[in-house]
């Protein structure tokens, strides 16, 4: 029987996905945060290193052996969920929001990440998490859950239906910006200063992409893909361009996502302050007669539906509660 509040745990609370959490959870009527950890600020107030959370919680050291909830959420960099995802899921439900468990190729997963995939011991499951596209029975199934990140949501959700449907003629081409945010709040490289970001925009990682391959799962074929760095705190833009001979690309994006409650498909280019602070994904996308090519778009916040909104999405399928439950749909404006 599911307890009457879901007892969570929060390892990372300050950074930004974990504040995040924080934030959305603190509504959830289904929820109570038991649990946040800081492997720097233990035993000091959360809201000492996150002001804008209105919190009483006060965070601690994460011990794995020690931590009792219902579900952990691991806010941390690629490598600590290896270490401590496979002994957390024999005692609680486990979502991992970096991308240890993501890729099910071992050998994508070495060349992408440089480092051993997991070795699951026997009877325990992992799944890859983006409601969108996964077998909801199979996240509630799951004793690990690999939530999906920001750039591969927003290309995913643009680019599934015209693949899933034969509709892509060629190797599509993404490209996507986003904000600094999602860098993650520890970044303190020279890059990452405003002085260096304002009133510029960067490409980076343009050819081997970490991405690339769990795109490319999540789609059955090959992408080019190319990031960039904007300066805008938070939000995602994808575009994707790729020759087509689908003339009515919008009735294909409907169709896809008519049941979706978090994927909006809209009938102009949306834009990423659309979807600020809400767990909504934009798509849109149209034919160009002149080229033969469909232009798909996608728009998401980054800390969102590109990360712990898709989280907490994953929580409420895997403990059998309405998937929008504690979810904005709404986004903030101005």
């Amino acid at each position: 029987m599911m307890p009457t509040k879901i007892r969570v745990g929060i390892v990372g609370a300050t950074g930004y996905t974990g504040a995040e959490l924080v934030r959305l959870l603190s509504g959830h009527p289904n929820v109570e945060i038991a649990v946040v950890t800081s492997g720097r600020h233990a035993g000091e107030p959360l809201s000492a290193h996150c002001p804008w959370l209105d919190s009483d919680l006060v965070l601690s050291s994460f011990d794995p052996e020690t931590i009792e909830v219902d579900a952990v959420f691991l806010c941390q960099e690629s490598g600590f969920a290896l270490l401590h995802a496979a002994d957390l899921a024999k005692r609680m439900r486990v979502i991992d929001l970096s991308a240890d468990f993501r890729l099910e190729n071992a050998d994508a997963f070495r060349t992408a990440y440089g480092k051993e995939p997991a070795v699951l011991p026997e009877g325990i499951r992992s799944v890859y998490g983006l409601p969108e596209i996964t077998d909801h029975h199979s996240i509630r199934e799951a004793h690990i859950i690999a939530n999906a990140g920001c750039h591969v949501a927003a290309s995913t959700l643009a680019l599934r239906p015209f693949a899933q449907a034969g509709l892509i003629k060629g190797t599509p081409v993404i490209d996507t910006k986003t904000g600094v945010s999602g860098a993650g709040r520890s970044r303190a490289e020279t890059a990452y200063l405003f002085s260096e970001l304002d009133g510029s925009v960067s490409a980076y990682k343009v050819t081997g992409h970490r991405h690339v391959p769990e795109i490319e799962q999540n789609l059955g074929l090959t992408v080019r893909f190319t990031p960039h760095l904007v300066p805008v705190p938070r939000g995602l833009h994808a575009t994707v361009q790729f020759p087509s001979t689908c003339t009515d690309p919008l009735a294909v994006l409907e169709t896809a996502y008519k049941n979706e409650p978090f994927v909006r498909v809209v009938p102009s280019p949306p834009q990423t302050k659309h979807v600020l602070g809400s767990n909504r994904c934009d798509v849109y996308a149209a034919h160009d007669p002149h080229t033969g090519f469909v232009i798909a778009i996608a728009v998401l916040d980054n800390l969102v539906k590109g990360a712990s909104g898709n989280a907490i999405q994953n929580l409420n399928l895997a403990f059998g509660l309405p998937e929008t439950a504690g979810l904005p749909i709404h986004g903030l404006w101005p």
